[in-house]
């Protein structure tokens, strides 16, 4: 199972939008775009499983930097939670 990172989408894209473009490339078990709870509006990115890694990595390569609603949009292997840096508390 990979999970790949997707950013800078435009506010109108949805997550069957995601699961669309993902799934040319092979079996998507998962998209999601993610919400503010309070607003409801896209934060801009999202996330996607995909099943076979080789699917995957051609689905980076072919989509990253692609221009999607005039955003070019950054899509790369999601790194795992507690890997990230922590943001600092104002």
């Amino acid at each position: 199972m990979t999970n790949i990172f997707i950013a800078n989408l435009d506010w109108s894209i949805t997550s069957e939008d995601l699961q669309s473009t993902f799934s040319t490339f092979g079996k998507v078990s998962y998209a999601h775009v993610v919400y503010e709870r309070k607003t409801k509006r896209s934060k801009g990115y999202g996330y996607v499983e995909m099943e076979n890694a080789d699917e995957a990595i051609a689905a980076i390569q072919a989509l990253n930097g692609l221009e999607v609603n005039g955003r070019a949009i950054d899509v790369k292997i999601a790194s795992p939670k507690d890997s990230r840096p922590k943001k600092k508390a104002n």
